[in-house]
């Protein structure tokens, strides 16, 4: 399956020394090309991001093209990115910054992000910002599911 993003969340334990399993099942997403090598940085909202390369570069380039270049060079300071790779037994170590920046102490969820990367979550804050709980939440994911894409949907914009 060669899709230009990933489908799925999973959650995976971090061991003591900031290691972290790739989830299986988006693993078997990963492209060949693709390798065992990303970049992990930190991403919104306290938030981790995993970069699969080709996607980090683009973000680069996207950066780059800010035209407050004093603006685009702290926010690539901010963003504390670092390589990482895969190692044999498929975990990745996070540096502890990055971990504490994003409060992931014995688990995280792992959820598509934007093209080819990842988002690292904290399970409760995870969980707090996707549930639908209320009829508000309900109406809402209703109302954006209409407006983006669903069959009906897209029938009602014709």
């Amino acid at each position: 399956m060669n899709l230009p993003y990933f489908i799925g969340n999973a959650k995976t334990a971090i061991d003591g020394k900031g290691r972290t399993s790739f989830p299986r099942e988006l693993r078997r997403q990963l492209w060949p090309t693709e390798g065992t090598e990303f970049v992990v940085a930190r991403g919104p909202d306290h938030t981790l991001r995993l970069y699969m390369l080709p996607e980090y570069v683009k973000f680069m380039a996207e950066i780059d093209a800010f035209k407050d270049r004093r603006q685009a060079d702290k926010f690539r300071k901010q963003l504390d990115a670092i390589p990482v790779e895969m190692d044999g037994q498929n975990r990745i170590l996070i540096p502890k910054k990055l971990l504490d920046y994003a409060d992931l102490t014995t688990e995280v969820v792992y959820t598509p992000g934007r093209g080819r990367s990842l988002e690292m979550w904290k399970p409760e804050r995870f969980d707090a910002q996707t549930s639908i709980e209320t009829d508000e939440d309900l109406q809402s994911f209703n109302d954006l599911y209409y407006q983006i894409g669903s069959t009906e949907g897209l029938d009602e914009k014709r």
